[in-house]
């Protein structure tokens, strides 16, 4: 009897090892949630977003689980450092400064950033701005650069904690200009209530604010990680899986 038993655990212990190593691995990754049309909450608390559909896309390449998180943009690079979870996957640009923090894929989208804001207006130089508001999400890369181009020149800059806040505020009066990138624009464009503003003045790409496109970010310890996400980024972006998603959100070419 204790020899059947014996029998019986081993094989119940075989069986659930076997099963664990069977489970699909777990890939848990950030997302903002506030930033549309890249990242957003879906009226059911579900993320959605080009983001979350290139993180889906490339889960299934890699044949692994996306788990997604949602997190504050403020505090997205602290949490991965605290392993909170593996990758950032939010349209976070490529800078010199964060890649002293963490690891970047290759990029899997392009863009630029320009001026949102009443239609009276068409000149984005500082001199242009003197007495007006400037509206940015506080730790993007349209911070920093407003910071050195309009606040040095004496132009008042107003942080917020996402770009949808600060639209709100640009409707309200409380600010004169948005700094936001180019896809979120054109999805601003759509909203009626926002039919009085424009995108104006320069294209701004310098790669010193605005990185050299936007990547998967991880801590840089997780190259294994690193080379599985760059090979899953090759095959969607030549087997049409990319442009299917892009097309989804964009009438023109994101990773341009």
């Amino acid at each position: 009897m204790r020899t059947i038993k014996r029998i019986l655990i081993g094989s119940f212990i075989f069986a659930s090892c076997s099963f664990a190593q069977a489970q699909t691995p777990i890939v848990r990754i950030a997302i903002e949630g506030a930033y549309p049309p890249y990242n957003f909450v879906n009226p059911d608390g579900s993320l959605g977003g080009f983001d979350v559909d290139i993180s889906n896309a490339l889960c299934a390449q890699m044949k692994v689980q996306c788990k997604l998180i949602k997190q504050d943009w403020d505090g997205i690079i602290p949490g991965l450092m605290a392993k909170k979870y593996d990758t950032i996957v939010s349209s976070m640009a490529i800078t010199p400064e964060r890649e002293k923090k963490v690891a970047f894929s290759d990029k899997y989208e392009g863009g630029y950033s320009m001026l949102f804001g009443n239609k009276s207006l068409t000149d984005s130089s500082p001199a242009a701005l003197q007495g007006k508001i400037i509206a940015v999400q506080k730790g993007s890369i349209q911070e920093s650069f407003a910071k050195d181009y309009y606040e040095k020149a004496g132009i008042r800059v107003q942080r917020y904690p996402d770009t949808q806040t600060a639209l709100m505020d640009l409707n309200a009066g409380r600010v004169d200009v948005v700094v936001l990138e180019v896809g979120i624009i054109y999805d601003t464009q759509k909203d009626p209530n926002l039919g009085a503003y424009h995108a104006f003045g320069e294209k701004f790409n310098d790669p010193k604010y605005f990185g050299t496109g936007s990547g998967i970010a991880m801590r840089k310890g997780d190259q294994a990680l690193l080379g599985q996400f760059n090979q899953a980024l090759k095959t969607i972006l030549a087997n049409g899986t990319y442009k299917q998603i892009n097309d989804k959100y964009f009438p023109y070419n994101q990773y341009e």
